[in-house]
């Protein structure tokens, strides 16, 4: 009843070769799968910068173009972070590099660096996008109406109008610019004698009155727009005698505090 005890030993060394063997196969069968995996998702995150471009594209609000700069710069980074990443996680590279190797290792790799920088500055170019969305400058129409040149005397008046915004646009201030010049640019120059003086019509604009150069930008406070139908300014000017002027140009922006 005597038996070799090496047979069972064999036996098990077989067998634990086998299992061994399945494994390695199916870690490899894994680790491929992470490779194309990993490659596909970097392709993504390139479609999503260029869907972002185009959504810019089409909802752009206007404004400054210097407010868009923090959006433009991440997007740039997260289209260059995806299209390095397919660079250096091709899945032939993965397979003649030994797809297994390293991947124990709890240190993240350059490719997995780069899929994730992909992802945080796409999120930080949308962030900001829709930031100025919210926040940024939009230019305004005004409105003038009255009767040029004006001369000072006490009916010489023009009478600005900001028509309610649309509610993507309202803002909590005005920025206006005003330039006004001589009527007769043949005759001598009287407009640096010249202030302007822009009176609120609106009830809840701030400051109620200013008193400006012929050429001078302002700021007021709008208050409440939501139950406004538009935002008024009277002008007036006070200016030397004989001094006639006319208001040449004229800017309007929203933005906020």
């Amino acid at each position: 009843m005597s038996h070799d005890p090496g047979d069972n030993g064999g036996i098990s060394s077989r067998s634990y070769g086998r299992d061994s063997t399945v494994i390695g196969r199916a870690d490899t069968l894994f680790q491929v799968f992470i490779q194309r995996a990993s490659f596909v998702t970097g392709w993504l995150f390139l479609v999503l910068a260029v869907v972002l471009t185009g959504y810019a594209v089409w909802n752009w609000p206007g404004g400054s173009r210097k407010q868009y700069v923090v959006f433009f710069a991440f997007l740039v980074l997260a289209f260059l972070a995806a299209v390095a990443h397919i660079g250096v996680r091709r899945p032939e590279r993965g397979r003649a590099g030994g797809v297994g190797r390293g991947a124990g290792s709890a240190r993240p790799r350059l490719p997995d660096l780069l899929l994730i920088a992909s992802l945080v500055f796409s999120l930080i170019s949308w962030w900001s996008f829709q930031n100025v969305v919210r926040n940024g400058e939009v230019a305004t129409v005004i409105q003038v109406t009255g009767k040029q040149p004006l001369t000072g005397a006490s009916g010489s008046v023009l009478t600005l109008t900001m028509p309610q915004p649309e509610r993507a646009d309202r803002r909590d201030r005005l920025r206006l610019t005003l330039e006004v010049g001589e009527d007769d640019p043949s005759a001598p120059a009287c407009s640096h004698k010249t202030r302007v003086q822009l009176t609120a019509v609106t009830q809840g604009v701030s400051p109620r009155r200013s008193d400006l150069p012929a050429r001078s930008t302002t700021d007021f406070a709008l208050g409440d727009l939501t139950a406004r139908s538009g935002t008024s300014f009277e002008l007036r000017v006070r200016t030397v005698e004989g001094c006639t002027l006319r208001l040449l140009d004229w800017q309007a922006v929203l933005h906020n505090t």
